[in-house]
């Protein structure tokens, strides 16, 4: 009786909460979101959020990832807060974050449904990029596939693997998972496989399709919508770790509508955002809507610690990887 009483009072006290941060966004009427997602994909989250709370103006600036950063900086500088809800990558939420910008808040929203590393005290993840070895399915079985990254320095592979140029990204992250010594190493092995390198990955999807190369290290939302089009390729679901860099969102530490940011968040982040931002062909960090390639993957998050060494970690990419005259 008495647990039941307990669970009831919660219960009211949830439902009161919620309904005071309504009628405070109800009051507030707008939420001004900065983001480097592109205008189409923005818009469709648009409607659906009006849906669900008419009362809140959604007014989106969107710009790429660096003039975002540099905005907001410069605003702040300026000791000017217009901004209520940013997202963009991993490293300019960093950037934001070590200059005190972002507020803390842990959506209830994130509580279920995500993989360790994809919500942290000040931001959390809304889709994602991962790194994957992908193949065109004309020249390799799936039988025949690389199974892992070791895989990868089997002779039969020298010279049929192509990367992007600038993949330090994808370098850092797999030397926080497996340690520098191992990481390191592994590295200079595939280095002496000569990998072709191209630049951007989607370049590199369109060549793998077209044939030009039977493996790429690719990201995986890339080649599915490619799969969905028809296309003969196919990507590996049993390499560990899988690198997962995220797109982040968080709220200004001085917004000047908190209440609406929140409520934002929380629909960027529940299955019904998760689903626009997935009808979009983007890959979305939430688990638990039923999609995805149906395995279990060994998801390794892109850690923000690894952002004050980046510059490192890209001379030592292009040290080893550098091409070869």
């Amino acid at each position: 009786m008495g647990r039941l009483l307990f669970l009831t009072l919660l219960s009211c006290a949830a439902s009161a909460f919620a309904d005071a941060r309504i009628d405070q966004a109800r009051n507030e009427a707008e939420v001004v979101w900065y983001t480097a997602m592109n205008v189409p994909d923005a818009e469709a989250l648009r409607k659906p959020f009006n849906e669900r709370y008419p009362f809140v103006r959604l007014t989106l600036l969107r710009s790429t990832g660096e003039k975002v950063r540099t905005r907001i900086l410069t605003e702040a500088r300026a000791n000017r807060y217009a901004w209520d809800v940013v997202s963009f990558n991993l490293l300019d939420i960093d950037a934001l974050d070590r200059e005190g910008l972002l507020a803390a808040y842990a959506s209830p929203e994130a509580a279920t449904g995500y993989p360790a590393g994809a919500a942290g005290a000040h931001s959390a993840a809304i889709y994602v990029r991962q790194y994957v070895i992908g193949y065109n399915t004309r020249w390799v079985k799936a039988s025949e596939a690389p199974k892992s990254w070791a895989d990868l320095l089997a002779p039969g592979w020298a010279g049929k693997l192509a990367i992007d140029e600038s993949d330090v990204e994808w370098y850092a992250a797999m030397l926080d998972y497996w340690g520098r010594d191992k990481g390191a190493a592994y590295m200079r092995a595939l280095s002496r496989q000569k990998p072709q390198q191209r630049r951007g990955h989607s370049l590199l999807t369109r060549l793998l399709v077209a044939g030009d190369f039977p493996l790429a290290l690719i990201h995986a939302g890339e080649i599915e919508r490619e799969k969905q089009d028809g296309a003969p390729v196919e990507w590996v679901k049993t390499l560990d770790p899988i690198v997962t860099s995220p797109s982040q969102v968080a709220i200004s530490a001085k917004a000047p509508h908190p209440a609406a940011a929140r409520l934002l968040v929380d629909f960027l982040l529940s299955r019904e955002g998760q689903r626009v931002i997935e009808s979009r062909g983007r890959v979305p960090a939430r688990t638990d809507l039923g999609s995805g390639p149906g395995a279990e993957l060994k998801v390794h998050y892109v850690s923000a610690g690894l952002a004050p060494q980046f510059n490192q970690y890209e001379n030592e990419f292009r040290g080893i990887f550098a091409r070869m005259p």
